[in-house]
């Protein structure tokens, strides 16, 4: 099963230290995204499991996807709410080119970290396809301070985030 919350810790700290500037919604998406390959492969049970989206192509792709996705959301959710509506002021002060920046550097972001993190675990990818074959990282941190590590991320980040001034 593949372990995609684990990949939210350093979007969290992200957030955590540029609440307002860091979407999260979009750097969780090219998370999920990515990982979707690996649910399908193992209920058709099929190897490899980790294929052309857990490459940095298909991060950097399934980045942009969430992140167009996420500013598309957030542009009609904008167009429901009341002209008086507090709930979004920020967000409604915000232009469409900085909300697209900002959707689009967090998808990218989820999408390249994601491709990252599992290369130090998964040997069955290959990260700079079709450039090259292989993947030298694979190994390089265990599962588990791997693991551990993201946890950490992600705790110090809701924290930070909670005791933020603009959180």
């Amino acid at each position: 099963m593949p372990f995609t919350p684990f990949h939210f810790g350093p979007g969290i700290l992200a957030k955590g230290c540029a609440p307002r500037q860091f979407w999260l919604t979009s750097f969780i998406l090219a998370n999920v995204l990515i990982d979707l390959e690996v649910l399908y492969y193992m209920y058709r049970r099929e190897l490899p499991l980790h294929r052309h989206l857990h490459t940095y192509i298909g991060g950097v792709a399934m980045g942009v996807v969430a992140a167009l996705w996420m500013f598309v959301f957030a542009r009609i959710v904008l167009a429901q709410l009341p002209v008086d509506s507090t709930w979004l002021k920020g967000l409604r002060a915000t232009s469409a080119r900085r909300m697209w920046t900002q959707s689009l550097v967090a998808g990218l972001l989820g999408g390249v970290s994601h491709i990252l993190l599992d290369s130090c675990m998964h040997y069955d990818m290959h990260p700079f396809w079709p450039l090259a074959a292989g993947n030298g990282l694979a190994g390089i941190l265990s599962v588990g301070v791997l693991h551990v590590g993201l946890a950490i991320a992600g705790f110090f980040g809701i924290i930070i985030w909670l005791f933020s001034a603009d959180g």
